[in-house]
């Protein structure tokens, strides 16, 4: 009975610090707009003259038609569209255009920091600074507050729930789609139909066919081919385990990766004279694993769900078209580059360089691959399945076909096949899934209610900023939430707050947005940053003020190579632009 009350009173202590934090959210947030009319005072700052416009529109209605304001002077003329009336509601938005232009009607060409604008209105004044420019045309838009105060407040109480896991993360999650259609934010089908978003499918099949590896042996099989065959000197021996942790993650969860890797680690460790496991380098084996195999979750699209949240927002509120294959020139560098380094780290602060060993005999690896004789059938299935599947993938821009329909095809061959059953189902990790889910609901609702769009409206000071140190100050604070919180619930937070502050800074959305998706995912420093440093700290080597003390380090590290080798290698390949 003792236990139990423990558990009630330390439950009751965070559930009241998430309401707290839930109040703060709701006195921060803006108030929803009320019906009415409202003006844009927009300006164009131009050499010898400033020309200035008030433009009128109503919000609360729909008028048909456009309205249009036009200021002039003696020698150009500024001219502002819109329409007459913007319905308000959830998901809605305030849209205007600006041109200047000669007196003929000509547009004149003008930067986009020479225009601004504020919004009047019943209990608003908002600066609201160009967006973008299209044929001419500079344009300006804020989505409406509507349950603002509902989303952020929920925002805040869900993220510590997160951060205190005082009750499962998936059961957070669920507290999302609760709290957003009992406050009428929104219905039933819209709060719930993240859920089974696409990318919940293609994750679900993933992890199918991560199980159906491992049940037929076939994981264990391809890593005692690379032992057997790779050099057991510490220095190599240690790389190439985790290049095989870092390339598994790219396509199964990392978590996965390394329950896989660290056992057979730990085996060849009790096998090499003066490679015990409280070793240097046993203990910089163990920790590298589970290191390669954070960073090796960043090299694909499917290696851990902040990326593909990237990528599902960048293709559904802005103009990008990114497939599967288009993932690897924006997470591959930071892999490739950051496995050879933390190997480096490690194999030198450890002192792995100053111990002395013996010549390792591969014999029994080799004799443990031949025992296990040709491949069976489930592993020739596996092997095929995931070869196809694959081809797909990498060639989704060519046929069209949705990447998480080509997984589920996957998994669904291996049910047809008998590789995996029913009781498969049972071992996925619904948590996961579920978390995602919610973190892809909060999301939604953030960028639906205008929260994304109040919150990068109030960093509009970092304008006069350069966009190196943008991109920092974004990586930075995304590697702190990171730290504490899981890497989807970091990112589903973020990225939508990624997309309109990119647009209003002018930085290119996928800069922004894939450095958030990839800063959430290189944490080292924390026990509970990711899994793999859980499982890593689970084997009983390493204390946690150890893993803080060697991690730390490598969390700076990853932020440089990130915000200044990476982002220039992503300029050269053409993914983004300055």
């Amino acid at each position: 009975m003792a236990p139990l009350v423990g558990v009630l009173r330390a439950r009751a202590g965070a559930f009241l610090l998430a309401l707290c934090m839930g109040g703060i959210g709701y006195l921060l947030a803006p108030a929803d707009l009320t019906a009415g009319d409202y003006v844009a005072m927009v300006q164009a700052a131009l050499p010898g003259e400033t020309l200035a416009a008030t433009h009128g529109f109503a919000v609360g209605g729909r008028a048909a038609g456009e309205v249009t304001t036009t200021t002039a002077s003696s020698s150009r003329r500024l001219v502002v569209v819109s329409d007459a009336a913007f319905a308000y509601g959830l998901n809605r938005s305030i849209r205007y255009r600006a041109q200047v232009q000669n007196l003929n009607g000509e547009p004149v060409g003008v930067a986009i920091e020479q225009l601004s604008s504020t919004v009047y209105g019943p209990q608003l004044a908002q600066s609201l600074p160009p967006t973008a420019q299209e044929e001419g045309w500079f344009l300006f838009r804020m989505t409406m507050p509507y349950g603002a105060k509902v989303a952020l407040a929920l925002l805040f109480a869900v993220a510590t729930l997160w951060l205190t896991e005082v009750i499962p993360l998936a059961a957070a999650a669920m507290v999302i789609p609760t709290v957003v259609v009992v406050t009428r934010v929104s219905d039933a089908q819209a709060a719930l139909s993240q859920f089974a978003h696409p990318i919940i499918v293609l994750f679900l099949a993933g992890f199918l066919m991560a199980e159906g590896m491992h049940r037929t042996g076939f994981d264990r099989r391809v890593a005692l081919l690379i032992l057997s065959r790779s050099s057991l000197r510490p220095a190599w021996f240690m790389l190439t385990m985790m290049g095989i942790a870092a390339f598994l993650s790219m396509w199964m969860s990392n978590t996965a990766a390394v329950a896989i890797l660290i056992p057979i680690a730990l085996a060849v460790l009790a096998k090499i004279p003066g490679g015990e496991r409280t070793s240097g380098f046993g203990r910089a084996l163990i920790l590298g694993v589970a290191y390669a195999a954070t960073v090796g979750g960043v090299g694909s699209a499917i290696g851990t769900p902040a990326n593909m949240l990237a990528l599902t927002y960048l293709n559904d509120y802005t103009d990008a078209h990114f497939a599967f294959v288009d993932w690897f020139r924006i997470g591959l560098p930071m892999t490739l580059l950051m496995t050879p380094l933390i190997w480096a780290y490690l194999y030198f602060s450890f002192g792995v360089h100053k111990q002395p060993f013996a010549a390792v005999d591969r014999t029994a690896y080799v004799a443990e691959l031949a025992s296990l004789g040709p491949l069976q059938r489930g592993e020739r299935v596996i092997l095929f399945t995931f070869v196809v599947v694959m081809a797909f993938w990498l060639t989704e821009q060519w046929h069209g076909i949705h990447t998480a329909i080509i997984a589920l095809g996957g998994a669904l061959a291996l049910f047809f096949t008998a590789i995996i059953d029913r009781d498969d189902l049972q071992r996925i990790n619904w948590n996961a899934l579920l978390t995602f889910g919610g973190g892809l609901t909060i999301g939604s609702v953030l960028i639906q209610t205008g929260v994304s769009d109040w919150i990068a409206l109030q960093l509009t000071g970092l304008a006069q900023q350069p966009p190196l140190v943008v991109i920092v100050l974004v990586a930075g604070l995304t590697l702190l939430a990171g730290a504490f919180i899981s890497n989807t619930a970091c990112a589903a937070m973020l990225i939508p707050i990624a997309l309109p502050l990119a647009q209003i800074l002018q930085i290119d959305p996928t800069l922004l947005v894939a450095v958030v998706a990839i800063a959430s995912s290189v944490d080292f420093a924390l026990v509970v940053g990711t899994p793999p440093t859980m499982l890593a700290y689970s084997t009983g080597l390493f204390r946690v003020r150890e893993i803080v003390q060697r991690g730390l380090p490598l969390d700076l590290l990853g932020l440089v190579v990130l915000c200044s080798v990476v982002v220039w290698i992503w300029q050269w390949l053409g993914v983004v632009r300055f």
